[in-house]
């Protein structure tokens, strides 16, 4: 078979009769292999060069029917396209490919031209030229961001064949009728000082030196006005020559085709062909021309915004005095992921600081996130050529590259620019080899083996980002909206390129107000669609990384067994085959969790593997600035990035394993709920579950359990809701309900929402016992909250729900005891009293209505009747052992004494009931209980011991988020 992409594409058999192939995405499929050169080709990867950002669901199906096609088109037994469960893999030969042979024809060439066999040199660029017929894959469908690194590859080295080829042409006489070519040629590339070079000399060979002069005068100018430098030693050196009809520039007669080259006695010319040195010339200038000065630096943005702080640390680092002699280079490096304004920052910093290295700056873009990343070797012959090394005297190999840069910067002051390093490989040789010169680098992995500062970007402060969008979109409009500009920039994340973006798009459509855009963005899933202009998208921008991590070997790991899912889990839970790799595959799950931070534990739920591996993929994504790292130990996804996560596993991934990953999440967090509430509230009454299927052993104790709470609770909150999205509505309910020992502790806010979407999702499942569980915690929110009358309501719906139903009555027995407690709070203590007596009808040893009872009793002054029915609870608690119950009796008891005026006893009762709760490890029922033993001893004027009391007791509530509590102690010491 032959295969031609430079040009139209061409599929040819053997004996050159082409082959048609059927489909565009069939041919895009097959560019897309050809381009890799029979490397293996990722699945995610080939989906995107093919559909771009619209990936369709099918996509996995429609590529195994595009290989179907085109191994019938290309007539194949079957064996020239494998697929595997990585990807993609094309067998091509080496003279199939007419890439490969150009390549081979360029090799030979340059060998040819270092042995200055200029007969073959000539042979070998024609050879290679004649295999373009036009430019590469123009009639392909391919985006950009496949088309144009291999573009650019080809044109160049393109250009470097036909500079090769004239100069051969030069060399051997043949200027006759080169000189409209070579004039063709200067036009499109004016600033490629080679061709210029090569055009005067072919023109004053010709017998036109006032054309030659003019092309130099025109080629000055030019280079003058773009790049702010004059032209290369070498071309103002052929002028000269021009201009004093130097003899040694007439070319030897054309009658043979010539083998060698003729007599030279000096080193070769940069960018133009080898010449002759004219005669030694008395009167001539005894220096030699200085080093070129490059000035590379792009244009710093007018509107730069936010970054001061690193700006200042990258310029005070560089501003500093000379480092010694020989000290170590520094390299101050910018990282962070895609569209956080790496190159903008540091570009500022360079144009800020340039005047301190007088001997040039050089802007490099290593293209560390492309398919194709600049190899340490070619990036050195650019840095070469920039130090004005010509072509010819670039060395050959990495070693001797680096040599020859180091030799030539040593006791310059430069400024060099690294844009987009892949790796600390790709900089290591790039690096002078003693101080003076300054080394930048911008990056998306952390590199961290390089003195010297490093910066790791996030996102904008919103006051920064605010600036930002207005100093685009315009202050007025900004202005006139301030609730849908913080929505605009939420959406945003603070990343500046999508601020840029959004503000560019406002700014190119004035009809649009703010609102208006920020309806699109917050549209569900259309975020990464909108945020795009001219070439430009954040999508784009973002995915390069992820595209890394499919090209990274992986060891495969198995999957641990199934957290609480009855399916199976599939090759999916395998994460060593590509495009589900360890570190690719996390991100895209991960995706699908609530946007707030998560530890391991949660994350090797979701991937159903062990939490070592998913720890490694963890960092991973980290280090590649996917995934953010608040805390040792905790990650979070960017806004922008959890998007495209969430779009990846919707292209990558079945929706079944999706859903079993939300399943395996939301389950780990219902049984870790389960297993704190045995720690925070022991009496509760908890949700069964399934023993055989809990994901986690018990928790230590009261602090580990708490403890877990704090870290784990944005996660918790949104987990409800994800469950009830999810349509698993059980799951939803019982986690609400699960999360009542914790969320009673002073969260309010999180009590009203997970219950609030718990009563819905119970709602869905039509189990009424699961809506009056819901609507109970609803009502005891309202109460903490200080609305005893609003709480009553939602425990009267509860009352209909159970009444006349067999077999609820402890669900009525519950129900009462709370509607008596909110009569307790609104001071109306006999209802109180009524309602605790149909309570204790229904479940007469009660311990919890009980305890209630003798409070109420309590406050209507008989005390006594309080005391015996706390004996009465207590014989119950002491018979059932029942210390979390027992402890809240003695608790009670303390109040009761108390009222009665005696202290003394209370003390006593508050201790015994401190003791059983240090015990239990029920820390908020122990600030309770220290509340009144300090109350009990400040009635004993025991003021010093009431103090340390209250003091203890705050320091808990506080911690535990009991406001309320937490005002009331602080009033009893503000007025000791």
């Amino acid at each position: 078979m032959r295969f031609g992409l430079l040009g139209s594409f061409v599929v040819e058999d053997a004996g050159g009769t082409p082959r048609q192939i059927g489909t565009p995405k069939a041919r895009a499929l097959l560019a897309v292999l050809l381009l890799r050169g029979g490397s293996p080709v990722s699945w995610d990867t080939v989906k995107t060069a093919i559909w771009g950002e619209s990936v369709p669901a099918t996509a996995r199906a429609s590529l195994h029917n595009h290989v179907a096609r085109l191994r019938r088109d290309l007539d194949e037994s079957g064996d020239r396209i494998q697929v595997t469960p990585a990807g993609f893999r094309l067998r091509v030969l080496d003279d199939e490919l007419d890439v490969t042979r150009f390549d081979r024809y360029v090799c030979r060439a340059r060998t040819a031209r270092l042995a200055e066999d200029w007969a073959e040199v000539e042979a070998l660029t024609g050879s290679a030229l004649a295999l373009w017929r036009g430019a590469p894959l123009s009639d392909v469908p391919l985006p950009d961001t496949e088309r144009e690194p291999f573009v650019r590859r080809m044109e160049e080295a393109r250009l470097q064949v036909l500079e090769w080829g004239y100069e051969a042409d030069l060399h051997l006489g043949r200027h006759q009728g080169i000189a409209a070519e070579l004039a063709e040629l200067v036009a499109a590339h004016p600033l490629r000082e080679t061709f210029v070079g090569q055009l005067m000399l072919a023109l004053h060979r010709s017998g036109r030196p006032a054309d030659a002069l003019l092309a130099y005068d025109t080629a000055r100018r030019t280079i003058r006005r773009e790049l702010g430098v004059d032209p290369e030693p070498g071309l103002v050196e052929l002028h000269r020559r021009i201009l004093t009809l130097d003899p040694s520039l007439t070319a030897q007669p054309a009658t043979e085709p010539q083998t060698a080259p003729p007599p030279a006695t000096s080193a070769p010319t940069p960018h133009f062909p080898t010449l002759d040195p004219p005669a030694a010339d008395p009167s001539a200038d005894p220096h030699p021309t200085p080093h070129p000065t490059p000035h590379q630096l792009p244009s710093s943005p007018a509107d730069f915004t936010g970054r001061e702080q690193e700006l200042d640390r990258i310029v005070g680092e560089l501003a500093e005095a000379d480092r010694p002699d020989g000290a170590t280079v520094l390299v101050h490096r910018v990282s962070g992921s895609g569209g956080m304004g790496k190159t903008t920052l540091m570009v500022r910093a360079a144009h800020q600081i340039r005047e301190r290295f007088p001997d040039g700056q050089i802007f490099l873009d290593l293209g560390g996130m492309t398919t194709m990343p600049m190899p340490p070797e070619s990036a050195l012959g650019l840095l070469l050529r920039a130090l004005g090394v010509a072509p010819e005297e670039v060395p050959c190999g990495l070693q001797a590259r680096s040599a020859q840069f180091r030799s030539l910067i040593a006791g310059r002051r430069m400024l060099i620019l690294l844009d987009d390093a892949g790796d600390a490989a790709q900089i290591r040789p790039l690096l002078p080899g003693a101080a003076g010169s300054a080394v930048l680098v911008t990056s998306r992995r952390r590199l961290v083996s390089f003195p010297g500062v490093r910066i790791d970007l996030g996102a904008l402060p919103d006051d920064a980002a605010r600036r930002l969008l207005a100093s685009i979109a315009g202050e007025d409009r900004v202005a006139a909206q301030p609730s849908a500009t913080a929505e605009v920039l939420r959406a945003c994340g603070g990343m500046p390129l999508a601020l840029r973006l959004a503000g560019s798009r406002l700014a190119a459509r004035p009809a649009w107000s703010v609102q208006d855009l920020a309806h699109r963005l917050t549209s569900h899933g259309r975020v990464l669609r909108e945020l795009y202009a001219d070439d430009l998208h954040v999508r784009t921008a973002l995915q390069m990384s992820y595209e890394l991590l499919l090209q990274e070997p992986q060891e495969p790991q198995e999957p641990q067994e199934s957290q609480g899912s009855q399916e199976p889990q599939g090759h999916s839970g395998h994460p060593g085959h590509s495009g589900h790799t360890g570190p690719a595959r996390a991100f895209r799950l991960l995706g699908l969790m609530p946007s707030a931070a998560f530890g391991t534990a949660a994350a090797a739920a979701v991937l159903d593997c062990d939490e070592r591996s998913v720890e490694d993929w963890l960092e991973a994504l980290v280090d590649a600035h996917l995934l953010e790292s608040p805390a040792p130990g905790r990650y979070q996804f960017h806004c922008l990035l959890q998007a495209l996560a969430v779009e990846l596993a919707e292209e990558s991934d079945s929706e079944k394993e999706r859903a079993l990953a939300v399943e395996r999440f939301v389950l780990w967090c219902l049984h870790g709920a389960d297993a704190a509430t045995v720690r925070l509230a022991p009496a509760a009454r908890r949700v069964p579950l399934d023993a055989g299927a809990r994901l986690r052993g018990p928790f230590a104790d009261y602090d580990e359990a708490y403890g877990w709470y704090e870290r784990e609770r944005e996660v918790l909150v949104a987990a409800v809701s994800l469950a009830h999205e999810a349509g698993l509505h059980v799951q939803a309910w019982s986690l609400a309900a699960s999360l009542w020992a914790y969320v009673r502790l002073g969260r309010t806010d999180d009590w009203l929402a997970t219950h609030t979407v718990g009563l819905a999702a119970a709602r869905a499942t039509g189990d009424e016992r699961a809506e009056a569980w819901m609507l109970n915690g609803l009502g005891n929110q309202v109460l903490k909250t200080g609305r005893p009358a609003e709480a009553i309501g939602y425990f009267r719906r509860v009352l209909r729900i159970h009444e006349g139903v067999p077999g609820r009555d402890a669900e009525l027995s519950a129900v009462f005891n709370n509607m008596g407690t909110c009569f307790t709070d609104l001071g109306d203590h006999e209802s109180a009293l009524h309602h605790y007596r149909k309570s204790l009808v229904r479940e007469p040893e009660s311990c919890a209505t009980l305890n209630n009872m003798a409070d109420a009793l309590s406050h209507l002054g008989r005390h006594d009747e309080a005391l015996d029915v706390l004996d009465r609870a207590e014989a119950i608690q002491r018979a059932t052992r029942d210390l979390v119950s027992l402890a809240i009796g003695l608790r009670v008891r303390g109040d009761v004494l108390r009222g009665a005026d005696r202290a003394a006893e209370a003390v006593e009762a508050y201790r015994r009931a401190l003791a059983l709760q240090r015990l239990g490890g029920d820390k908020h029922s122990e600030a309770v209980s220290l509340t009144g033993l300090g109350d009990a001893l400040a009635d004993l004027e025991r003021q010093t011991e009431a103090e340390a009391c209250w003091g203890k007791a705050l320091r808990w509530m506080e911690r535990l988020g009991d406001q309320g509590r937490s005002v009331d102690l602080r009033k009893r010491l503000a007025g000791a």
